[in-house]
């Protein structure tokens, strides 16, 4: 790795792999490029883009594809960004940037040619996400993909896996069935547990797309196929392959010395224990005359001589004893092993290994692990099957399904179908981006778009990606694959290697610290079956800094989890105020691997008023209003549930105590609730009855008027009536209009069976970020953050271990070209060696993905890293928890974390330390009414409905100014509703071709377009400088934009628009934009004759707040953009 050169001009390092980067640009070749954290990979790939486009008859022959929308879109924004960039004829200062504008300068003179007018229609340029590639494929070949007409792709139908769960397991009772016996072969497996059949069958629906590649292509009859004699002989091969391969590293490991030394001891104790325990595993070392050799036919002796040297726990024994074939008369040679065992302590590698070696499994099924199996996979195609049924019934997809209707709409190897002829007619370039994180069926899509292409054609395929930053196995990513392509291309195609190592991100610091620590703690060579990924150094072009690249926080080892987590919290609020006070404008985030982590920082956070933004870290269940609204929701839906009806007994808007719940129930524990609670003089405390009543009186009218066309509106209005909207708190108005909108969705489907698993409809929506701020702390996921870069990053609770995953119904896991198989133990048997074989496996696999994440989270930071966790003492020595994130750090960190001094927070007086969190139950008071309801409508008259009369624009206003006014409008609009941190000046550069769109799609000539374009992009730039505009459109409590408000007036409801609103201070503020322009007279002048034309709209504008409840203090203004003017009015 060699070190860049310092470029005086512009202060910074010349990247070493400079020559890499212009080899990336050879439009002939085809390329796998390895970038890691920070090295300007997107850059690369624009370059590439715009190289390619300087070259091609058309733009739709290249086709650039990644993972997610986000990087599609960024993608896109910033090729447009520099093909407006290049239209100007003075050159960037950067060397980077110069490359970049010089290739968009060649590829703007072939836009002029061709006449394609990119600027004019950006769609043009095919950068998409893999799954909306697929998406188009299916649209274009209905009938070769299978998908039938077009469907509805959702990213969560949980509900239609249950469904199609349950449809499979209905056939347990028909005899003339096919599956039939297959499924009571499962279901007796799982000891007739249906539930549990259930949860399995969709468990694996949810990862088919995995079994669907790894099964269906390579066994097309896989209905009859029956997993014969020769494949159960097959699977036992590769089991005793990877057995010895586990042998052999045990035996590479054991001293050369030690091995001889180690015959006689094994052979006594064998010996000795072969009389009494001849089933003890160290007895089938009674005739073991020469250290083993690492086959699979010495399995057993491997075990025996495991068992022999290791504890239960796995460490080097210290005891020895007669249980291990030594007993207390024979001293001597009891003496010795001791002092050999004593010689063996240092070898810890060996002592992990022997330990796997403990738990190897024998290579072979017994006849009911293969029937078991065998049941299964022939079961897999007929789920499948059921599956599309239902979602062609329903009119819905899903991206697995879209995905592997597209590779099915190609065809196979025998009979291929014309699309691939067709679209090798089309693209002649592809680029894939975050290739590191491809499944099999990405990769097959590869193939397939590329098996027509021949070497020196002219078509090239681009990918980049960095195996260190492979993280989403869950997603089915395969790193293997990325490691597999490097060596052997695509396909046919071979794919030259390149590498970069220059880090534009971080500060030297920061990356030397880095270096440091994942050389340490990665593997030191690849292997694709492990998911290993050897570390490869990066070079800064950032200089260092003057303070330290990272900071370890160690939490008191002795203190409590309770007592860590709020020690953790308070210092990570103390140390982002620190940076608060020291970078306001710099960006700060908080990453954690789980989101459980997040709930005393969280309360700290809201303690002490600092702003933040969690990101997609809670879902919509798990705000307390919408968990009262899936109990109403099931409870009026299914009488009998008697969870949801309790649970909306004891919600806010009824909060009946226990003590009356139990007298309510404890009779009758069978009875519906509903039927209960209508039982006259019940046996309740005067305050529960007062409550029964009340609630009564709501849900009578509303369970009568079931079944309903419209159960959105009757849901909504049972939960009003019962004061939902009074009890709310710590829920967004926003979060329970997206539950109800989901209702109303699934309900005008006519789909209305969904809503008995609705609660797995809407598991994975997002809830809204309860608090949002002009830069405030970001709070996400490792996993989120994952292409994201800010100054600061904190990494809490580094020594929490993780979440167990739960087993399936059948383990896989692809091995070289084979795949690997092991059925789940029978419900209450024993562990099934195999399956927990390959269990172990993979999750050695997840481990190797652990110390990926590290890395990502670690990466993420520009200038500082702060790491916080808690260790445990053990034996008077400081270690880390097992598989948790700090024990993955612990081989670098272990002297510096341990000579740090403890965070150490005393408990705040009136605080408990308690690990259970005293509750507080919140409930409406029994006085609570209903507000008065808005006066009806008067019958016998017709109705008109207008919009707000604009005043009168001045003359030399004209199309122009309407035009210019609306597209500022939405766009200050956006930018309120994003946040005000998110935008820039320079992002609304980027942006200009998307504006001067919105200017012509709003009628305005394109003569009288750039004109236009140029006052929009000073309007946005003026707002965004000034800091009267950044307060204007920054988040403040009960903010609103372009909020429309409706009155009523001799029988005509007016809709009006308020442009912005929002409440500090206990004050009301109505702020209206004015896109005018200061022509003429005095601009004092101006503003003031301003200010009187648009008084009477502002005073309507406050009279109608009043007249809709505003009790707080109002003040209206005028904003002028384009002036960077104020008035108050």
């Amino acid at each position: 790795m060699g070190k860049g050169r310092w470029n005086r001009r512009i202060g910074l390092m010349i990247p070493s792999d400079l020559n890499i980067r212009q080899k990336a640009l050879d439009p002939t070749q085809s390329f796998i490029v390895q970038a890691p954290a920070g090295s300007g990979k997107t850059e690369l790939l624009i370059q590439r883009y715009l190289k390619l486009l300087g070259g091609v008859s058309q733009p739709e022959e290249i086709l650039a594809m990644t993972f997610t929308r986000k990087a599609a879109g960024e993608m896109k924004i910033r090729i447009i960004s520099a093909l407006n960039r290049a239209q100007v004829d003075t050159p960037p200062d950067e060397d980077h940037q110069r490359t970049t504008w010089n290739l968009a300068r060649v590829a703007l003179e072939r836009n002029q040619k061709f006449g394609w007018r990119l600027l004019e229609n950006p769609a043009r340029l095919r950068v998409v996400t893999i799954d909306s590639f697929c998406a188009f494929l299916t649209k274009r070949t209905p009938m070769l993909s299978r998908m039938g007409g077009p469907a509805e792709i959702q990213e969560n139908i949980q509900d239609l896996f249950v469904g199609t769960a349950k449809q499979i397991l209905s056939k347990v009772e028909n005899t003339g069935d096919l599956y039939c016996e297959l499924v009571r072969a499962l279901l007796v497996h799982l000891d007739n547990d249906k539930n549990t059949f259930i949860q399995r069958i969709a468990q694996l629906l949810q990862l088919r797309d995995q079994w669907m590649i790894s099964f269906f292509d390579k066994y097309e009859n896989i209905k009859e196929h029956l997993l014969n004699d020769s494949h159960r002989e097959k699977l036992v091969t590769l089991y005793s392959e990877l057995i010895e391969k586990q042998l052999k590293t045990a035996c590479d490991l054991f001293p050369e010395p030690l091995r001889s030394k180690t015959v006689p001891f094994a052979m006594h104790a064998g010996m000795n224990l072969a009389v009494n325990q001849p089933d003890n595993s160290i007895a089938s070392l009674k005739s073991m005359e020469s250290f083993p050799l690492p086959e699979v036919e010495n399995l057993n002796k491997w075990k025996g001589l495991a068992n022999l040297l290791l504890t239960a726990e796995g460490k080097i024994r210290k005891k020895v004893d007669k249980n291990l074939g030594f007993p207390p008369e024979e001293k001597e040679i009891k003496s010795e092993f001791k002092d050999f065992l004593e010689s063996l302590k240092d070898f810890k590698d060996l002592e992990k290994a022997l330990g796997k070696v403990k738990t190897l499994p024998s290579p072979h099924f017994n006849d009911y692990e293969w029937d078991i199996l065998r049941s299964t996979l022939r079961l897999l195609p007929e789920i499948e099957s059921n599956l599309r049924k239902l979602l062609q019934e329903n009119k819905i997809s899903d991206f697995s399904e879209v995905s592997l209707a597209a590779l099915k709409s190609f065809g196979n190897d025998m009979e291929a179908t014309d699309l691939g002829k067709y679209l090798d007619d089309k693209i002649q370039h592809i680029l894939v981006d975050e290739y590191q994180d491809t499944s099999f069926k990405q990769e097959e899509l590869l193939k397939k778009l590329t098996a027509e292409w021949e070497p020196g054609k002219g078509r090239t395929l681009f990918v980049v990606g960095d195996p260190k930053q492979s993280i989403y196995r869950f997603r089915d990513a395969e790193v293997g694959l990325f490691l597999k392509t490097q060596n052997e291309g695509i396909g046919n195609l071979d794919l030259k290697k390149l590498s970069l190592e220059s880090n534009f991100r971080s500060q030297e610091g920061l990356v030397d610290w880095v270096n440091q620590c994942f050389e340490k703690i990665l593997p030191e060579q690849d292997n694709p079956d492990s998911g290993a990924i050897a570390f490869s150094k990066s070079t800064a072009v950032h200089p260092k800094e003057p303070y330290p690249g990272v900071v370890l926080h160690p939490l008191d080892p002795e203190e409590n989890s309770v007592q860590a987590s709020r020690a953790e919290a308070r210092k990570i609020s103390q140390t982002v105020q620190s940076i608060r006070r020291g970078s306001p404008e710099a960006t700060t985030a908080i990453l954690v691997r789980g989101r459980t982590h997040l709930k005393e920082i969280i309360r700290e956070f809201e303690n002490l008023r600092i702003p933040y933004q969690a990101e997609e870290i809670y879902n919509l269940t798990d705000r307390p209003a919408i968990k009262d609204l899936l109990s109403l929701l099931r409870a009026l839906l299914f009488p009998l549930d008697r969870i949801a009806w309790l649970a909306i007994l004891r919600a806010p808007w009824a909060g009946l105590t226990l003590n009356d719940i139990h007298l309510l129930c404890e009779n009758d524990p069978e009875a519906p609730v509903w039927e209960l609670i209508n039982i006259p003089d019940l046996n309740l405390s005067e305050k529960g009855k007062v409550q029964i009543e009340r609630l009564i009186s709501v849900l009578s009218p509303t369970l009568k008027a079931l079944p309903s066309n419209n159960f959105r509106e009757l849901l909504e209005n049972c939960w009003i009536r019962l004061g939902g909207p009074a009890c709310h708190e710590g829920t967004p108005s926003r979060d329970i209009e997206t539950f109800f909108d989901e209702v109303e969705r699934i309900m005008q489907k006519s789909d209305a069976g969904r809503l008995e698993h609705f609660n797995q409809v809407i598991e994975n929506l997002h809830a809204s970020p309860l608090t949002t701020s002009e830069n405030a702390i970001q709070i996400m996921t490792m996993h989120k953050a994952k292409g994201l870069e800010f100054d600061y990053v904190i990494l809490p609770g580094l020594g929490k271990p993780p979440r167990q995953d739960r087993k399936r119904l059948v383990f896989w896991m692809p091995y070289g070209k084979e795949l690997l198989l092991a059925p789940i133990e029978e419900k209450g048997a024993e562990n099934s060696p195999l399956y927990n074989f390959l269990s172990e496996l993979d999750k050695e696999k997840d481990r190797h993905e652990m110390l990926r994440l590290l890395y990502v989270a670690s990466t993420r930071a520009r200038k500082q890293l702060h790491l916080f966790g808690k260790t445990k003492v053990k034996a008077g020595e400081m270690i880390p928890e097992s598989n948790s994130l700090l024990e993955s750090l612990w081989p670098f960190i272990k002297s510096d974390w341990c000579r740090t001094e403890f965070i150490i927070t005393p408990l705040i007086q009136g605080e408990k330390d308690s690990d259970k969190e005293a509750i507080t139950l919140k409930r409406i008071p029994e006085t609570f009414q209903l507000p008065n309801a808005i006066p009806a409508i008067e019958p016998n008259l017709i109705v008109e409905i207008e919009e707000e009369k604009e005043t009168s624009p001045f003359i030399w206003a004209g199309n122009t100014a309407r035009c210019l006014g609306i597209v500022l409008h939405r766009i200050f609009q956006s930018i309120s509703i994003e946040g005000i941190e998110k935008w820039s000046t320079e992002r609304t550069r980027k942006m200009a071709p998307q504006i001067r769109a919105a200017l012509l799609g709003e009628g305005l000539p394109f003569e009288q377009a750039e004109n236009a374009l140029k006052l929009a992009i000073e309007g946005i730039n003026n707002t965004l400088i000034d800091p009267r505009g950044r307060w204007i459109l920054s988040n403040h409590d009960e903010s609103q934009a372009e909020y429309p408000v409706t009155f009523s007036s001799e029988n005509r409801f007016i809709r009006n628009i308020i442009d912005r609103t929002f409440v500090e201070d206990e004050i009301r503020w109505i702020i209206d934009y004015k896109t005018s322009r200061h022509e003429g007279e005095s601009l004092e002048i101006f503003l003031n004759s301003e200010v009187n034309r648009y008084k009477p709209q502002l005073d309507r504008y406050e009279s109608l707040l009043k007249d809709f409840g505003e009790f707080r203090q109002i003040k209206k203004a005028l904003y002028f953009p384009l002036l960077k003017a104020w008035r108050e009015v």
